[in-house]
């Protein structure tokens, strides 16, 4: 295979130094996908291949993966990837319009030395707004259904007095605080009172005196730990009883990241039936509860 540079007609001395690493790595899979086009192998496997690119340049790969004529096009392909974008893309934006056959994905977890296949649908795919709103509705614990609603609002960027007043609750402040023109005070009765009527349109139940009181119950919380029914409500109630602390600093940064908004994706799964929280943080938490 000779390559020829379009706009340089001479030879180009240790070409690896002219390209950046995502340049040689874009390079090295093309280079891949035509040796495997000439082996033509019954199986393509494909180890997380875009996760280093940007969000450009991933979606530009997965067209030359697997659109062009010279493509993995109606070869069988396994591509394993840490990144949720190729599923957003291929599944839940273009599907069948685009990608043809339509691709097929699946959710892979470990838990306690065993895997799980878990089909991703088009359905599945939902922003995280609609997650917590579908979570509220199922959920029976009012503790967790308050933590779904007040992120909720965050990702809504809705960060008015009813955020405020949940951010509150899960701060342990028995008299909630406001922040206004960049200064802090306390809430009036009346700003309390309005919050709750407006929070109680989307959680019925809503009390800010019980939920306080059970917030600063370690007893309470530590039931409610144990019974949450995935890692992510785990991992914010864990957040809660420990005041964001951790002796791990690895780990803390893990439990901050997924109480506050840094994930840039706007579609997600569902936690409830996609844990994500991989099994060495839960098991680190759950350590700690018992010590």
């Amino acid at each position: 295979m000779r390559l020829k540079h379009l706009n340089f007609e001479d030879n180009i001395e240790n070409s690896a130094m002219h390209l950046s690493f995502g340049e040689r790595n874009a390079f090295s899979i093309v280079l891949f996908m035509y040796e495997c086009l000439t082996k033509n192998p019954d199986l393509v496997v494909l180890d997380d291949p875009i996760s280093s690119f940007d969000k450009s340049k991933k979606f530009a790969i997965l067209e030359m993966l697997f659109r062009g004529e010279d493509s993995f096009r109606d070869k069988t392909v396994l591509m394993l990837t840490h990144d949720i974008e190729p599923a957003i893309d291929m599944i839940k934006i273009f599907g069948g319009r685009h990608f043809q056959p339509m691709p097929v994905a699946s959710f892979l977890k470990s838990r306690t030395g065993t895997i799980y296949e878990i089909e991703i649908s088009k359905s599945d795919i939902l922003s995280f707004a609609q997650i917590c709103d579908e979570n509220i509705k199922s959920c029976d614990n009012d503790i967790i259904k308050s933590i779904y609603l007040r992120r909720h609002y965050e990702v809504v960027d809705d960060k008015g007095i009813e955020y405020q007043l949940l951010s509150n609750l899960f701060h342990k402040r028995v008299a909630p605080q406001i922040i206004e023109n960049d200064t802090e005070r306390v809430m009036t009765q009346a700003e309390i009172d309005s919050a709750s009527t407006s929070i109680q349109e989307k959680l019925a139940s809503f009390d800010y005196s019980m939920l306080i009181n059970k917030v600063l119950d370690d007893s309470v919380m530590v039931d409610t730990y144990h019974t949450a029914q995935n890692g992510y409500e785990k991992l914010q109630i864990f957040r809660i009883i420990n005041k964001d602390n951790h002796r791990n600093s690895v780990i803390k940064k893990y439990i901050n990241e997924s109480f506050h908004i840094e994930n840039e994706h706007i579609m997600q799964l569902n936690p409830h039936k996609y844990d994500f929280v991989p099994d060495h943080i839960i098991v680190e938490c759950d350590d700690m509860m018992v010590s």
